[in-house]
């Protein structure tokens, strides 16, 4: 295939931190000791940028999502795939240029009407140079216009053409500035951003109502406030294995650019296959304790690709090659990229695939769980939403004989450690109003949550009093906290956004639905980003057994300082998803108790 492309550099995507070529004395930029008149010593300062997402992203929250392309795959899976901008680095507004920390080799060659002029060859480390054996320090130059190409040991050179392979698209750099003005006497210099010459590729495929047991298996480090860990599957049969690959001469291997048209060319064709084993890194809460050995719950895997420029999206295809998922196989499952999108030098990109079990699995009354068609004649008393956290949300909402309790008879406060601003609203780590020390607590003073403890006289299952670990309740029916609640959304109605950030993903914060004007504290002024929910699948998760679905207020057990105020956050579920807001404790909203079984 050849594809030209005109009056461009040859910029490829960059992830790599940075370099600094600098420039010497001037003694050392002179060669043999002199220059002449009409003549310039010409060093020069190298930089190297890191990846830039496909467009610009505003701010550090990430961006409304596209909509997804929804491929029902057979047998009760569901995936939504979508080619994104990967918004690892949104917190910068551009991807920022760092000087080199790792010694690298580049040449650089200075042209005029298309012959070589001059050319320097040496190892830039930090603001140090070193010169090839041989080799000075600058090129000296006579007074013109030159156009002048740099690249790295990636990049090979024959004549005026350039060529670079798949296999080094990952590390390869290289840049051409035309019509550099040399004037100067006796010293000049002539500044290079490098880009990468690849195009990084992310599949990130998130298990998102379906997650499976992972084992702990090493420490990576601190991440933020977090520990990052390395895992892997625990359970032999859901140790998952795809494949990422393209259909034969479908992916440039080889590119050239031709310095005399300044225009690209592919004359070289071939076929992605990478196998990928699901296990990689996970990020969990400092707070949590996590160590080697133990078990979590796993919503993410991801593998990343180099490729070449003008490699288009929708050539790539998963498909599984081994394992399952709560008994149900995902062997010869193949998901593919609906979106045309011929990837950009220097670019980086993100290709998110939500992969849903369609049926739902529900927690019974004899306290066990899984999918109803493997548990004949057994009673549904809730819909479970987090498998390895063991939490499910009643089928119907409590109530006092048609009636909605009030949360308190007192406005003031009542909490230990009360919301006040949206960030604790929305973290999962932010624990409610009982306190983590207490092995059992009445929740007496709380009407509401009094009747969601007798909840387990409704549905014969559960304890009468709270009985906690690590600060929430087990075994016991409670009020959620807002994260929890909001978590129904993602495992029954898809509400999940492919562009939040890593820390989101895996941890399950719903902080990307908070603005960037949101204030640091208080609750006032702000349009909240909750996405729309698939609400005939999130209603079919309660109705398929019997249950209710909830629409209306619901109380949270969460309470928030407003100001003077102290008040309880609410969910509001309508015909289109989730709303929040702030609720009034002595007036009277739903009650849709959880229990950790």
């Amino acid at each position: 295939m050849k594809i030209n492309r005109f009056k461009s550099f040859f910029l490829l995507p960059a992830l790599f931190m940075g370099m600094t070529l600098a420039g010497c004395s001037n003694s050392e930029d002179i060669v043999d000791g002199q220059t002449q008149e009409g003549m310039g010593s010409v060093s020069f300062t190298i930089k190297e940028k890191n990846y830039e997402p496909v467009e610009e992203v505003a701010g550090t929250r990430a961006a409304a999502p596209e909509k997804p392309e929804i491929q029902d795959l057979g047998d009760g899976w569901m995936a939504e795939v979508s080619l994104v901008p990967d918004t690892t680095h949104a917190a910068e507004p551009k991807a920022k240029t760092r000087a080199i920390n790792t010694p690298t080799h580049y040449t650089i060659q200075a042209y005029q009407g298309n012959v070589k002029k001059g050319e320097l060859k040496g190892t830039f480390n930090g603001a140090n140079f070193t010169p090839d054996a041989g080799q000075g320090k600058s090129i000296i130059l006579p007074h013109g216009t030159y156009d002048f190409v740099c690249f790295n040991d990636k990049v090979s050179a024959n004549g005026t053409q350039f060529t670079l392979n798949r296999a080094d698209a990952g590390t390869a750099r290289f840049t051409v500035k035309r019509g550099v003005v040399i004037n100067q006497d006796p010293k000049q210099f002539v500044e290079f951003e490098m880009k990468h010459a690849g195009v990084k590729i992310t599949h990130w495929v998130n298990f998102i109502n379906c997650p499976f047991k992972g084992v702990i298996t090493g420490r990576v480090g601190i991440y933020m406030s977090s520990t990052l860990n390395w895992y892997e599957p625990a359970n032999p049969s859901e140790k998952l294995k795809y494949t990422i690959d393209t259909a034969p001469n479908k992916i440039p291997e080889t590119e050239v650019y031709d310095l005399v048209t300044n225009g690209y060319t592919y004359p070289t064709m071939g076929q992605i296959s990478q196998p990928v084993d699901v296990k990689g890194t996970f990020i969990g809460s400092m707070v949590d304790n996590i160590s080697v050995g133990d078990n979590t719950g796993i919503y993410n895997n991801n593998s990343t690709d180099y490729v070449l420029p003008m490699t288009d999206c929708a050539e790539y295809k998963l498909t599984f090659t081994f394992g399952e998922l709560y008994g149900k196989s995902l062997v010869g499952k193949t998901i593919t990229v609906a979106t045309h999108k011929l990837v950009e030098a220097n670019k980086s990109y993100r290709i998110v695939i939500g992969l849903f079990m369609k049926d739902r699995m529900y927690l019974f009354n004899d306290g066990t769980a899984g999918l109803q068609s493997q548990n004949p004649g057994k009673t549904p008393v809730g819909v479970v939403v987090e498998p390895y956290k063991r939490i499910a949300v009643a089928l119907k909402d409590a109530d006092n004989g048609g009636t909605s309790p009030i949360w308190s008879s007192s406005p003031g406060r009542e909490s230990q450690n009360p919301a006040t601003n949206y960030d604790n609203v929305f973290g999962t780590n932010f624990l409610p109003y009982y306190s983590p020390t207490t092995v059992e607590q009445s929740p007496s003073s709380s009407p509401a949550r009094q009747l969601a403890l007798d909840y387990y006289q409704t549905v014969g299952y559960g304890n009468s009093v709270y009985i906690t670990g690590n600060g929430r309740p087990k075994r016991t029916w409670y009020i959620p906290t807002t994260a929890e609640f909001l978590n129904t959304g993602v495992s029954f109605g898809k509400m999940h956004n492919p562009n939040a950030s890593l820390s989101s993903q895996l941890l399950g914060n719903f902080d990307y639905f908070i603005p960037d004007n949101a204030p640091t504290t208080g609750f006032t002024g702000v349009s909240l980003n909750i996405p729309q929910m698939d609400m005939v699948s999130f209603n079919k998760a309660f109705t398929d057994v019997g249950g209710t679905a909830p629409t209306g207020t619901y109380w949270t057990d969460i309470e928030c300082q407003d100001g003077s105020n102290y008040k309880q956050a609410q969910i509001s579920v309508n015909s289109t998803g989730f709303g929040l807001g702030l609720g009034d404790k002595t007036i009277p909203a739903k009650v849709r108790p959880f229990i950790r079984y």
